[in-house]
């Protein structure tokens, strides 16, 4: 195993608070905490590496010590924008984990660091939009991990869409933790609703009561930012390319309306589909001044920034995680966290427990993987029934008692 200590972050003498960031996570996060107990006793990733792309934050870090417990080696990369730089100096010094982003990571930088996991030569991989396995069918560099890797995670349905299309598949098992209705409803419905209201309201602190809110998607994830803007009094539009999904929304109470004239009268307007290039320079031109314009999908390219800046005539930061755009016309659009995830950029992501519960799902998920990949076929598939009543079942003891 070609594993050598290494990292590349920020500062590793921030270790001091993201050591506390972790502590608080964990001492909320029980049923993964249980079962990095387990995993110390049985060590089921021992002589294992792990390479890891997600958001790395204080929960990612409770999840790692989970599989660190179970012996495995690790080399994690995040996500432009949403690294928490001190949890990634305390999992370098605390858990020698090889640790390659930082908070403010150029886009090359970024794509360099799913490079340097992969360089690793694992034996897992858990990925989160599909890049890992991109790298793996796409680059040469990589080719060997197609018949060396034991199997994969996918985090996202974003992810697991990519890998079918570019057929990124055919040698060894991907489960999607997304496919499961565990993970759909209750981190995607409810912990993504709750965590893109918290980051908005932090980076603006206005009122959302009595706005004109847009929300572009309405999958899990759209339908629960939805949902909760209406019970914050805001009035929602949605809009929705597919027709079965738009009449959803319209049977759940919400208006319906094209992108276009929708974003017209809009005083927000939240991208939520895992598409590029979604809101571009033909949306821009026709928002009402000061409109607010954030991001809670997976791409930051969602947003096309750069279509956004060359039509303004100046940009500047007006508060922490706040760019004004001034456009010719004379109007001021707002856009939040430079259009990377508003939940994860301007705040810290779903709440504690709901990670939980997404993150037990992708630890047992590796392990079931690890003791038996042969029983699967090497496709993106659910994971496995056993696995998700069991997270569930940890959920109601935990949460509800019973």
């Amino acid at each position: 195993m070609n594993y050598e200590k290494t990292y590349e972050i920020e500062d590793i003498n921030l270790a001091p608070s993201g050591r506390k960031r972790i502590e608080w996570a964990r001492a909320n996060m029980p049923i993964t905490h249980s079962i990095g107990e387990r995993f110390e006793r049985e060590k089921p990733f021992q002589g294992k590496a792990i390479s890891i792309c997600l958001h790395l934050e204080a929960k990612t870090g409770v999840w790692l010590e989970a599989l660190r417990k179970g012996g495995a080696d690790i080399a994690i990369t995040g996500s432009p924008g949403t690294t928490q730089d001190d949890t990634a100096a305390a999992l370098v010094a605390d858990m020698g984990i090889s640790v390659f982003t930082r908070k403010n990571e150029s886009f090359e930088e970024h794509l360099s660091y799913y490079e340097r996991v992969l360089e690793f030569t694992p034996d897992l991989i858990a990925d989160n939009g599909g890049d890992l396995h991109h790298l793996i069918y796409q680059h040469s560099e990589f080719s060997h991990l197609q018949t060396s890797l034991i199997g994969a995670t996918e985090e996202t349905t974003t992810g697991a869409n990519r890998i079918r299309r570019e057929e990124l598949t055919g040698n060894f098992p991907t489960f999607v933790i997304n496919d499961t209705q565990a993970k759909r409803i209750v981190e995607n419905r409810f912990g993504v609703g709750s965590s893109v209201m918290d980051g908005i309201m932090r980076a603006t602190n206005i009122m959302l009561h009595g706005k004109r809110a847009v929300v572009i998607g309405y999958g899990y994830c759209g339908s629960g930012v939805a949902q909760r803007l209406r019970g914050l009094g805001a009035h929602v539009v949605v809009v929705e390319a597919n027709p079965l999904t738009r009449l959803e929304a319209h049977l759940e109470g919400f208006q319906t309306a094209d992108l276009t004239n929708a974003v017209s009268v809009a005083d927000l307007v939240i991208t939520v589909t895992g598409e590029r290039g979604v809101l571009g320079a033909e949306h821009f031109a026709v928002m009402q001044d000061k409109t607010i314009i954030a991001n809670a999908g997976h791409f930051a390219s969602e947003i096309s920034v750069d279509a956004l800046a060359d039509m303004s005539t100046t940009s500047s930061e007006v508060r922490e995680h706040i760019t004004a755009y001034s456009l010719c016309n004379d109007n001021t659009l707002y856009l939040l966290a430079g259009g990377n995830p508003v939940n994860l950029a301007a705040g810290d992501g779903n709440p504690i427990e709901i990670m939980d519960l997404g993150l037990a799902l992708q630890a047992l998920s590796l392990e079931r993987l690890v003791l038996g990949a042969g029983d699967y076929e090497n496709t993106p598939q659910i994971v496995p029934e056993d696995i998700e009543r069991l997270v569930a079942e940890g959920a109601l003891k935990y949460w509800a008692g019973v």
